[in-house]
C-alpha cells in the first residue's frame, strides 16, 4: 500500500515538476555591429558580453543582442557587475524588440557611458521610425557601480526601473510601443563603433510571478534546480 501511494505521489511530482523546455539564448550582432563582431560568454553564472555597433537609436540599430522569445506580459531583471563604455552614449541593458531587423520597434532600460543622466528608458514606436527617450530621470554614476535593471511589459506599456540594491527602485518612467504578443527579450550592448563590455548575472524573466527564464529542471535526485540554457552564437 505504501509503495502504491508513493508511486502516485511520484507521478504527481513529475507532472508538476517536469522541466519546462530548457531555455536557450540566441546571441547575434544586429545591423552594422557585424563590422565589429561582438561576443557572448556565460561562465559560472556570469555573462560577459562585448558589443560594437553604431547605436541603438534613430531609425536603425547596431548592437550585440543576447535574447530569447517571450510571449505576453513579463518582468525582466538583471544585475550589473561591471561595465566598460568609452563613449558617453554607449549603452548596455535589458532590451525588448519586435524582431532582429535593425529598424524594429523596441523598448529598453539601459546604463550609459554618462549620457542622459547615466541611465534611461528609450524606445522606437514604429519600424524605421524615430527613437525617443526620457532624460535625467534618475541621474547617477550607474556605470561605476553594481546595480539592478528591470524592464516590464503590460500589454503595450513598457516600464523601466533601476536600483542600487534590488530593494529601492528608481522609476525611469514608461512608454507605449505596440508590438506583437511574442517578441524578443534579452541583453543588449552597444559600444558606439568600438567594443563595449558588460559583465552581469542573475538575468531572469518572470510572468505572473513564475520564472520562465532561465528554465526549471528536475535533477536526477528529484531536486528542482535552475538550468541556464545554452547560448547559441551567430
Amino acid at each position: 500500500m505504501c509503495r502504491y501511494v508513493w508511486m502516485i505521489f511520484l507521478g504527481i511530482l513529475l507532472i508538476y515538476c517536469v522541466p519546462i523546455a530548457h531555455s536557450q539564448l540566441e546571441s547575434i550582432d544586429i545591423g552594422d555591429a557585424v563590422n565589429i563582431p561582438g561576443s557572448t560568454e556565460f561562465k559560472n553564472g556570469v555573462y560577459t558580453i562585448v558589443g560594437g555597433g553604431s547605436d541603438i537609436w534613430d531609425a536603425a540599430d547596431g548592437f550585440r543582442f543576447v535574447y530569447t522569445k517571450i510571449s505576453g506580459d513579463f518582468e525582466a531583471m538583471v544585475h550589473q557587475i561591471s561595465i566598460e563604455l568609452k563613449n558617453e552614449w554607449a549603452k548596455a541593458g535589458i532590451h525588448a524588440r519586435q524582431d532582429v531587423d535593425p529598424g524594429s520597434p523596441n523598448a529598453q532600460v539601459i546604463v550609459t557611458g554618462g549620457g542622459g543622466g547615466g541611465c534611461q528608458i528609450t524606445w522606437r514606436s514604429a519600424k524605421a521610425g524615430i527613437s525617443e527617450e526620457f532624460l535625467d530621470v534618475a541621474p547617477g554614476n550607474w556605470k561605476d557601480i553594481e546595480c539592478w535593471l528591470k524592464l516590464t511589459r503590460k500589454d503595450d506599456e513598457f516600464h523601466g526601473y533601476i536600483s542600487r540594491d534590488k530593494k529601492d527602485w528608481s522609476d525611469l518612467k514608461s512608454t507605449t510601443v505596440k508590438m506583437p504578443k511574442t517578441i524578443l527579450v534579452g541583453l543588449a550592448v552597444c559600444g558606439m563603433n568600438q567594443p563595449g563590455k558588460w559583465v552581469c548575472d542573475n538575468f531572469t524573466i518572470t510572468q505572473d510571478g513564475k520564472l520562465v527564464f532561465p528554465g526549471v529542471a528536475v535533477e536526477s535526485a528529484g531536486k528542482i534546480s535552475v538550468t541556464w540554457g545554452i547560448i547559441k552564437q551567430n
